[in-house]
């Protein structure tokens, strides 16, 4: 990995990052006892993943120099990686216990990335707009 260019090596681990908030949390909130402590849980993946996904967008900003689309592009596949590693994992899970409807985890693999990754490039691109605005002022 050592050849990888930084904002690859970025994208790999903060898709690994998404993947085991959503997996370990998930799996909490699923065991969890009452319907508090399931939004809890889901809450605070949601918190995690968004300070993940925040210091991404800074690093490319102001550690990497990249520029508004490339940041975006770059947040977006890391949040589609981990979109693609969790269903993944449902579709291995549904494999396992054999449940039903396990054409539609199938089809997540596909559709997961892109409904996590679209959003993701959005939000990603408004925000290196903001940040580059940002930088520019304080130069």
């Amino acid at each position: 990995m050592g050849t990888r260019p930084h904002w690859l090596r970025a994208v790999i681990l903060l898709g690994l990052v998404y993947f085991v908030i959503g997996l370990a949390l998930g799996a909490l909130a699923g065991s969890a006892s009452s319907s508090q402590m399931r939004v809890t849980w889901r809450l605070l993946a949601w918190v995690l993943s968004a300070i993940a996904f925040a210091a991404h967008v800074w690093y490319e900003q102001f550690r990497l120099r990249s520029g508004r689309v490339t940041t975006g592009f770059h947040a977006a596949s890391a949040v589609a990686l981990g979109a693609l590693l969790i269903a993944g994992a449902a579709v291995v899970h549904g494999q396992a216990t054999g449940a039903a409807h396990q054409n539609r985890r199938v089809i997540s693999l596909v559709l997961w990335p892109i409904l996590a990754g679209v959003p993701a490039f959005l939000v990603a691109l408004a925000a290196a707009a903001a940040l580059s605005l940002r930088r520019r002022e304080s130069t």
